[in-house]
């Protein structure tokens, strides 16, 4: 298990000076992702499908630059280079926002009734077996009988 790490100041002001002191590497020498790659020869790619060359062979020409892709690879990185992909959300927010359920029948109804109806009251409903009355015996998630604790109310 590890703990937490910390480090001085100023390894992390040496760390960046370092790092300015870097020089630049080649354009034609820095690493691309495969998406950002397709994404840069998009047209290209395109235009020789158009032609007829499948995904295969496109792999096959890949591979004698020296670019080794799989076929879901390349066919993922089209679609996001499309933008018919998975895309990542903006925001976290979003993922958290509530989504409405699909409802069967008359359920949407019955959560949405008021609950300060007197004629409900005192009486519980149950999903698709009825009204039970306080008291009664109720079937738990198991199946087993459940009875009601009435003594203490």
């Amino acid at each position: 298990m590890s703990g937490v790490r910390n480090f001085t100041r100023g390894q992390w002001e040496a760390l960046g000076r370092r790092l300015d002191a870097l020089p630049e590497k080649a354009k034609q020498e820095q690493p691309v992702k495969v998406g950002d790659g397709v994404k840069a020869i998009r047209r290209q790619i395109v235009a020789a499908r158009e032609k007829g060359y499948t995904m295969h062979e496109l792999i096959e020409q890949a591979a004698q630059e020296g670019i080794d892709v799989s076929l879901n690879s390349l066919r993922y990185a089209m679609r996001r280079a499309d933008g018919k992909g998975r895309m990542r959300r903006g925001s976290r927010d979003a993922a958290r926002e509530p989504v409405a359920a699909p409802t069967k029948g008359g359920k949407l109804a019955q959560a949405e009734a008021p609950r300060d109806n007197p004629l409900r009251a005192g009486l519980q409903q149950k999903r698709d077996k009825g009204v039970t009355r306080p008291g009664q015996q109720v079937q738990g998630f198991l199946g087993f009988p459940i009875s009601p604790d009435t003594e203490n109310l």
